[in-house]
């Protein structure tokens, strides 16, 4: 990443931001997850029975000693909305490390993966679904609680998905309402 791009994320001296693709990285990230999210937490949220897709690419931060401390899915996928073939990208576990929180790192790490859906991925707008106590961080990074039902796939078959709330970022499309279907699992 250049400097110029680096100082636009106002991170951290010494914080490194990169983007890997997704299986590879998933060794990387796993333990963050597993130290954000141990079974025991996880079993209690809300979501955890959701079945969700593996990020194609995964945006991880590291801080000034090289340890990991946040990361953000990011997927791309042919879906529909109102019945038209749209390109959607896709934000989706975004966690930070505890002790790592309020320093800038997923405001940086969603504001590149926009970045790179928009820019190498073609979506026509972003999608990324989350919990009350986190609207008005994504509100703060200009996406919008998008106001139409969202579809997906879970094993069982076509849902609507309402574990959590969607958000959109517009790129070339700005969704209002209908249907967004994902074509897919969740993210």
């Amino acid at each position: 990443m250049s400097v110029e791009t680096k100082a636009n994320l106002r991170l951290p001296a010494g914080t490194r931001v990169e983007i890997r693709p997704g299986e590879a990285a998933w060794e990387q990230a796993s333990p963050l997850f597993d130290a954000v999210w141990p079974p025991e937490v996880y079993a209690t949220l809300s979501w955890a029975h959701v079945v969700w897709a593996n990020a194609e690419r995964r945006v991880l931060v590291r801080n000034a000693t090289n340890e990991l401390v946040c990361h953000v899915g990011v997927y791309l996928r042919q879906a529909k909305w109102a019945d038209r073939e749209v390109r959607i990208g896709g934000v989706g576990g975004v966690i930070t490390r505890e002790d790592a929180r309020k320093q800038g790192h997923a405001s940086a790490a969603i504001r590149l993966a926009v970045a790179e859906m928009r820019d190498a991925g073609g979506a026509d707008f972003a999608l990324l679904v989350c919990e009350p106590h986190n609207f008005a961080f994504y509100r703060g990074l200009g996406w919008r609680q998008f106001a139409g039902d969202l579809f997906c796939e879970q094993p069982g078959g076509r849902v609507r998905f309402d574990a959590m709330t969607p958000f959109v970022f517009d790129l070339r499309l700005a969704p209002q309402g209908g249907a967004i279907d994902l074509c897919g699992l969740p993210w």
